[in-house]
């Protein structure tokens, strides 16, 4: 092969070898995580400024050479991760919508899981208090103790009549709650033996609930299993946080009431409550202490609603205006060095035009939080370097600079069209008269214009206006694609959230009928038995009660055939089927379905990959975000982790003891 088929080959590789890299470049950040991609950019650099020392150029071209190698890398980068980011949206939205029919049956079983634990916590409670008293009572012999029993059930009877009817009209929840609950529960208590001590003044309503409720189970428990013994009850305030002990000491008895107890609990009064405490961010524990048993709760006397994140995302949107940076940057300074057509430069000019092509380039990075400031830094840049001509401290023309790099114009006006604010719409038509005006003056100013140079910036400034008005009209269109897309998933929420509403309601009118059938009505017989003495009657209708309560519980925790729906709130649902807890930081709202989706899925991941005891964790909502913390799953599973947050622009990080937090940005508007 002579001299000239060396040339075509080696000019046929110059135009192939790029093309395959950027292709590769582009799927490996396509199909694998950021880090990996990223690597890959930085393996292609090393390997260009490698070869072209190694084919002997100056050094001077190497730097260019590798700037605008990373300047393609870094965009091939992040179109590859726009289009990775782009189809996880996509099917998240498709999931999202596919599990649309599946909500209202899942939002049907978790009203019965709601209602189970409310029947739990309120009439079985009551029944349970009435079995174990009328029980010793008779079996003593007691005319006092029995007269007492007896207006002990007719009390708490009424009240679970009224907690029943309550249920059965309505279904509403426990409503308002406060402390003094917990003085009252006390106070009716038919064991002697207990010790109560309250530091705590006062805890949010929805703190004090949970905080009765701890105390209304652990009292049961200690009336099923260690009757008779000592009980000590505290509510303590400690910074940040209210604390419920309960502990009990078995003693000796005087009746027993083993073979009275057996058959009354129904196995779900811990887990519930370690549900309900995780709920609201506490913590439960509950074991052997001594001869008997202890439970503590510690909850937040604060609802947390986390601020919003300030974190930069480098494998996100934030990242892909960053690589237009590097690519500006990259383009006027690798250029610069690689033109070999122009006057040498003068002393220090590289020192004046290096600062003011990062200047002009950098706004890049901002363009979607804040696309009129970057817009006017980018333009700042021309009047420096026309005024720096004119003082002869640089002979590049300004015309020729902003013809090069008007792209980056034409990008921030598309973001200011796309991501500015809406009451300053108007701004847009000044922002592209103002390209215009400067560039047609850049122009204007430059070595090849003659004659009249007002009449030519007129031109020339109306010239620039026309596709810095096509862009930024572009970018209006654009928002309002985005804006139509988001009504419609709006919309299709609110069709489905009335649907699932109707479903639920249903669902609750036929469970109530159910309870007024059987619990309501031994509730009431109860009372009259109560009141006319019948102690062994009232023991009859409370066992009963108890029986039937416990079948109504058995239907109200079936599972729906449906799987849980792939949301946050889907969340909570999961936990239960997988005999695990999800506690919940800030407020619980809505979030972009690919964010839904994912958090859904990572969630999944850990309670599916770690043993049943550690199957616990928390899900706090943000502003900008979903966070997503809980055990590290087996290796598998970690990678899917991984996988999901990559997909979604998010990352994962340690929390130490085994503990791993997954971080989902939402994207911006």
């Amino acid at each position: 092969m002579g001299w000239l088929g060396l040339l075509d080959v080696w000019g046929w590789l110059l135009w192939v070898v790029p093309l395959i890299v950027t292709v590769a470049l582009y799927g490996l950040a396509l199909r694998r995580t950021a880090g990996v991609a990223a690597a890959g950019v930085l393996v292609v650099l090393a390997l260009t400024a490698g070869t072209a020392g190694v084919l002997g150029e100056s050094p001077r071209s190497v730097t260019g050479v590798t700037l605008l190698v990373a300047g393609l890398a870094a965009v091939t980068w992040a179109l590859g991760r726009a289009r990775r980011r782009g189809r996880a949206a996509r099917r998240a939205v498709a999931v999202f919508r596919a599990a649309a029919p599946d909500v209202p049956g899942v939002a049907a079983e978790a009203e019965r899981h709601r209602l189970a634990a409310e029947l739990h916590d309120t009439a079985a409670h009551r029944l349970t208090g009435i079995v174990v008293g009328a029980a010793s009572a008779l079996r003593l012999a007691d005319p006092a103790l029995v007269a007492e029993a007896a207006r002990y059930a007719a009390e708490t009877g009424r009240l679970a009549t009224r907690e029943l009817e309550r249920l059965t009209t309505s279904g509403a929840g426990a409503g308002s709650a406060d402390l003094a609950d917990v003085d009252a529960l006390v106070a009716t208590w038919p064991e002697p033996r207990l010790t109560y001590l309250r530091t705590a003044g006062s805890a949010p309503p929805e703190i004090a609930a949970v905080a009765c409720r701890v105390v209304r189970e652990a009292l049961t428990n200690a009336l099923r299993y260690a009757p008779g013994g000592d009980v000590r009850v505290g509510v303590d305030r400690e910074p940040g946080r209210l604390v419920v002990t309960i502990v009990d000491d078995p003693g000796e008895p005087a009746v027993d009431n083993a073979d009275v107890a057996r058959g009354l609990g129904g196995g779900y009064g811990l887990a519930g409550l370690r549900t309900a405490v995780a709920a609201c961010g506490g913590f439960l524990s509950a074991g052997p202490e001594g001869r008997g048993w202890a439970v503590r709760a510690d909850l937040p006397l604060a609802l947390d609603d986390c601020p919003a994140s300030t974190s930069y995302e480098w494998r996100g949107r934030q990242a892909s205006d960053a690589a237009l940076a590097i690519l500006a940057v990259a383009l006027s300074i690798g250029t610069s060095l690689l033109t070999t057509d122009t006057p040498e430069s003068l002393p220090g000019e590289a020192a004046l035009l290096v600062p003011l092509f990062f200047a002009h380039a950098l706004p890049l990075g901002l363009r979607r939080r804040a696309p009129l400031f970057s817009l006017t830094a980018a333009l700042s840049v021309y009047p420096v370097l026309l005024a720096a001509g004119l003082a002869g401290w640089t002979r590049q023309p300004a015309g020729d600079v902003f013809l090069w790099c008007l792209w980056v114009e034409l990008a921030l006006l598309y973001a200011l069209g796309a991501y500015g604010p809406r009451e300053r719409r108007r701004w847009g038509a000044l922002a592209t008269a103002a390209v215009g005006a400067v560039g047609g003056l850049a122009l204007a100013c430059g070595p090849g214009i003659v004659g009249n140079r007002a009449a030519a910036w007129a031109v020339l400034a109306l010239g620039v206006a026309v596709p810095s008005a096509a862009a930024w009209a572009l970018g209006l269109t654009m928002r309002s694609r985005r804006a139509r897309r988001r009504a419609a998933v709006a919309r299709e929420r609110d069709l489905l959230g009335r649907e699932t509403a109707t479903v639920v309601l249903a669902e609750r009118n036929r469970l109530a009928a159910g309870l007024r059938r059987t619990a309501l009505r031994h509730a009431g017989a109860i009372v009259v038995a109560a009141d006319a003495g019948r102690l062994d009657t009232v023991l009859a209708e409370a066992r009963a009660g108890l029986a039937a309560l416990r079948e109504s519980l058995g239907e109200l925790r079936s599972r729906s055939g449906d799987d849980p729906p792939p949301t946050i709130a889907g969340i909570a649902l999961l936990a239960v089927r997988h005999q695990g807890t999800v506690r919940y930081a800030g407020a619980r709202r809505e979030a972009s379905p690919s964010v839904e989706v994912a958090a859904f899925r990572v969630a999944e991941s850990m309670l599916r990959g770690c043993i049943r005891d550690e199957r616990e964790i928390t899900v706090t909502c943000r502003a900008d975000g979903v966070a997503v913390s809980g055990p590290s799953a087996a290796t598998g599973g970690d990678r899917r982790v991984r996988a999901l947050a990559d997909a979604a622009g998010g990352s994962v990080s340690g929390a130490g003891d085994g503990m791993v937090r997954v971080w989902l940005p939402e994207v911006l508007p």
